[in-house]
């Protein structure tokens, strides 16, 4: 096992490049809905779900190939290959001027955000012991939802006095910089096969089945997360923008959110990792069924800010142990594969979720994909406390070296 200053100096550097990617997230889901309606005049809102539904399919697409790929061209590959790409689609999205070219930067974003995120949410992984791997994944959260809100407050600050536009290119610029830190200064934490391990391990013995099927639950639980967030993401500043709030107003809500969910999921991962998974999740989506609830009961800027800190606060209960729990049941030469396939799934409720819940809004009014988004929580709650066990077991740690030397 590596000393410990120098797992510290993987970790930092990982979570480094991890908030610069956040940061480039953050300016788009939190100024995309206003560009769509501002400078490109689209007014529908299935047109603009449909553009965060285009960024959860490139993504959610991206974290299959790239999960399985990492697997055998290693992880730091992948995260810079993921930085261009998210770069070249804030420089398309700042020079455009059609609904198509939103549309194109978008994948662009999502293949890159894709691309990034597996790569070092897996490094993240191999980094550390699993007696530690809720922290660990509570600790990428917190890099990439604090990036996120980061980048939403400082788009928001650079939209207020220079226009739309210019976030965009600020994103460029922030993925280039991720791009150099990563070939700089993360290295690879791939680990060499080692056949005789991975026939001792439970998996080993030829469980891929079962773990697939364990998995099944997590899936649509990670699902229905992000159909959650893309309620914030797309229809939350339209929803306070309805109610004649400012940009600075609705970016200073959607950071809350972000700022809340990043700042709370390292203690829901270390909880997790004392106390068990299932409990925690259970729990989280429970509470962010209710708490999705009171946004459209009031119209004021103070409590909706304090909705989006309790609300970022739920979702973590439930964000950081999912994937946690997935990397429980992975086995060590399949790690980025069933990782990348659970992102993959988790990504997709930004394709359905988006169009769906523009659909609704469109025929039955925007305060209808709030009834939506905490129903479909509501129902994930009952899957996972019904058919997903606990994986959080004390007898089946891993007290192998994460990191490769």
């Amino acid at each position: 096992m590596l000393e410990r200053s120098k797992v510290s100096h993987v970790i930092f550097w990982l979570l480094a490049v991890e908030f610069l990617a956040g940061s480039v997230w953050g300016v788009h889901r939190g100024l995309y809905a206003l560009f769509t309606r501002d400078i490109l005049l689209v007014t529908s809102f299935t047109q603009t779900g449909f553009v965060v539904s285009m960024f959860g399919l490139t993504k959610a697409v991206t974290n299959l190939g790239f999960g399985a790929l990492s697997d055998r061209v290693g992880r730091k590959l992948t995260t810079i290959i993921g930085m261009i790409l998210s770069g070249l689609g804030g420089a398309v999205i700042g020079l455009s001027t059609t609904y198509s070219h939103m549309l194109l930067g978008t994948a662009l974003i999502g293949l890159g955000g894709g691309s990034s995120f597996v790569g070092i949410m897996v490094s993240m992984n191999e980094s550390v012991p699993s007696g530690k791997r809720g922290l660990a994944m509570g600790l990428f959260e917190l890099a990439a939802y604090g990036g996120s809100s980061f980048g939403s407050a400082l788009g928001g600050y650079l939209a207020a006095a220079q226009g739309l536009r210019l976030p965009f290119h600020m994103a460029a610029i922030i993925s280039g910089a991720g791009a150099g830190a990563a070939f700089l200064m993360v290295p690879e934490t791939r680990r060499r096969r080692n056949p005789a391990a991975e026939a001792a391990s439970p998996e080993g013995a030829g469980g891929y089945g079962t773990v697939f099927r364990c998995s099944i639950p997590l899936y649509i639980a990670g699902f229905s997360s992000k159909i959650m967030d893309s309620l914030v993401w797309s229809f939350l500043p339209l929803h306070l923008a309805a109610l004649q709030m400012s940009i600075v107003e609705i970016a200073a809500v959607t950071s809350a959110f972000t700022f809340s969910w990043a700042l709370s999921q390292p203690l829901a991962g270390h909880i997790s990792d004392r106390m068990g998974r299932k409990r925690i999740v259970v729990i989280g989506l429970a509470s962010s069924a209710v708490a999705i609830l009171p946004y459209v009961l009031t119209r004021n800027f103070i409590l909706m800010f304090i909705l989006a800190l309790l609300l970022g606060f739920s979702a973590a209960l439930f964000y950081t142990p999912l994937v946690a729990m997935v990397g429980d049941l992975a086995p060590p030469n399949l790690e980025g594969t069933l990782i990348g396939s659970y992102r993959f799934f988790r990504d997709m409720g930004y394709f359905v979720g988006p169009t769906l819940l523009g659909a609704v809004s469109d025929a039955y009014g925007l305060q209808h994909s709030f009834y939506i988004t905490s129903l479909s929580l509501l129902v994930t709650t009952i899957i996972v406390g019904i058919f997903c066990g606990e994986t959080r077991k004390p007898a089946l740690q891993d007290t192998r070296s994460r990191v490769a030397t």
